[in-house]
């Protein structure tokens, strides 16, 4: 990830639902609104450089601990003012690994912080994570989605044209088990192994996170059982020509 050099990113329903939260934080609004934050992708601002960032973090009046994230471009530029700032883009699930690194000595993290600003505390993203169904469990459910965000399709070709080192992907939308969790699965065909597929499935992440609507996505490689049954029988969404 490169902390500034990020494509712009949306987020339209996080931020209406967030708006309708500060006019009435009832409880319905709060639940979708954790549904949606819990498939989205945010932007984290951050110092440093690539594998040694310093997150930014503001002390509630509680006196506690929270990591700063916003839920767009908008909001990240309108939260500095103009100034040039870093930043480095995160799925739901990362904050809460953040969060919950015990050396990180953190109590939950802010969105749009000055602005919205909703909290979610340590404890209730501690509940989430363990109620979060692993994706490779069978009763995780995958399918075709009933439309595809407008610009992946452009955007996995330019992939696939720009590098030799993955054949074929094919883009599945993924329910996980009990959490209301959606997210894109997206299968890699790739002789990579070991570190080198982590890596090029990282690079692959960052390069379509900004195309995927809001939605966090998970690379997998092909090889992966998990994967072969739901591409069985499926057309890749893109290939090589």
């Amino acid at each position: 990830m490169e902390g500034n050099l990020i494509d712009r990113i949306e987020n339209k329903e996080l931020t209406d639902l967030l708006n309708k939260i500060k006019e009435d934080p009832a409880e319905e609004n709060m639940i979708a609104l954790l549904k949606c934050a819990a498939g989205s992708t945010f932007l984290v601002p951050v110092t440093g450089t690539e594998g040694n960032y310093s997150f930014h973090a503001i002390s509630g009046r509680d006196s506690k601990r929270y990591i700063v994230v916003y839920s767009d471009s908008d909001s990240f530029e309108e939260g500095h003012k103009g100034k040039q700032q870093g930043g480095v883009l995160a799925g739901f699930e990362d904050l809460i690994d953040v969060v919950l690194e015990e050396k990180m000595d953190l109590d939950g993290f802010v969105i749009n912080p000055g602005m919205q600003e909703v909290l979610f505390g340590k404890d209730m993203l501690s509940l989430i994570k363990d109620q979060m169904a692993d994706p490779a469990d069978e009763t995780a459910k995958v399918g075709e989605p009933d439309h595809y965000p407008p610009k992946l399709k452009q955007k996995i070709d330019e992939y696939l044209a720009s590098q030799d080192k993955v054949s074929a992907v094919w883009v599945r939308l993924l329910l996980a088990n009990g959490t209301g969790i959606h997210k894109w699965l997206i299968v890699i065909e790739t002789k990579l192994e070991g570190e080198e597929l982590r890596y090029e499935a990282d690079n692959l992440k960052n390069f379509l996170t900004p195309y995927l609507d809001g939605l966090d996505g998970m690379i997998v490689s092909s090889k992966e059982e998990f994967a072969q049954r739901v591409i069985k029988n499926v057309k890749p969404f893109g290939s090589k020509s």
